[in-house]
């Protein structure tokens, strides 16, 4: 009799509750110590890196982590992605401001952040509808691949491993994936739901400005020109990143995934 009653108390509706709920917080707990034990292992090889004088290592190792905890607040929810695009905007504004001031050896910090932030901004753009989504996949992924090659390039300008022509030749390519995904993005997706359309459009003129960046670098342009796109492709990012900041913070019932129009938007 006693263990006819054991039995009815452990699979009552209650003690299966319980049991789920501790799994879930087992599940909660197994990650934060795994993203504890991922962040010290980070700052000792960052530490090491800086004993040993591999200051290229160090850097990159500090990067990786933060790239990873700015993917976890993604997942968090659509306002901290609205958030870090305001933050890419305001680093890209802070490298605009120290070149204009003649602070050239913080600008390659201002754009190191803005090639950081760029990351989760660029695949936080999936969640924009599209008319094509096959397509915008496609591109999409390229798009990211640019992103993270682009922190690579700003990673060796801070540690003095690219710097001139050599440095405008790197970045070049990466720019150039990366403003093609805008314009993809913004032009499958003109005027779709939630989203304006003076923001696709300012996302179109982000990434005209990014492949102008690319194009004058490629045809060896003059400084004069190479500047006035840069500046071009400085201002409509910041003004379109703020846009897309004020549509996510407003989507909150929209989670990232790459979304394609239903057939009466894509009409």
């Amino acid at each position: 009799m006693n263990d006819l009653f054991r039995f009815f108390a452990l699979h009552s509706p209650e003690s299966t509750h319980h049991s789920r709920r501790l799994v879930r917080d087992n599940t909660v707990v197994r990650w934060g110590a795994g993203f504890i034990w991922i962040t010290v292992a980070t700052f000792v090889a960052a530490i090491l890196s800086q004993v040993f004088g591999w200051e290229a290592l160090r850097t990159g190792v500090l990067i990786a982590w933060v790239v990873l905890l700015l993917l976890v607040l993604m997942t968090r929810g659509m306002r901290w992605t609205s958030l870090l695009a305001y933050f890419s905007a305001a680093a890209l504004l802070g490298a605009v401001i120290t070149q204009l001031a003649g602070w050239g050896f913080v600008r390659p910090w201002f754009l190191l952040a803005w090639a950081v932030l760029l990351l989760p901004v660029s695949i936080a753009l999936a969640s924009h509808p599209m008319r094509g989504p096959a397509w915008g996949l496609f591109v999409g992924f390229w798009g990211v691949v640019g992103a993270l090659w682009l922190i690579v390039v700003q990673i060796l300008a801070v540690v003095g491993a690219l710097a001139g022509e050599a440095y405008r030749g790197w970045s070049a390519w990466p720019l150039a994936l990366l403003g093609i995904w805008f314009l993809v993005a913004s032009g499958l997706g003109f005027g779709a739901e939630r989203f304006p359309r003076w923001v696709d459009a300012l996302g179109v003129l982000a990434g005209v400005g990014l492949l102008a960046i690319s194009i004058s670098t490629w045809t060896g342009a003059s400084d004069v020109t190479f500047r006035a796109a840069g500046l071009f492709a400085a201002l409509a990012y910041c003004l379109w990143a703020a846009g897309f900041g004020w549509v996510l913070w407003g989507t909150q019932d929209v989670t990232h995934r790459f979304r394609g129009l239903t057939p009466k938007h894509a009409a």
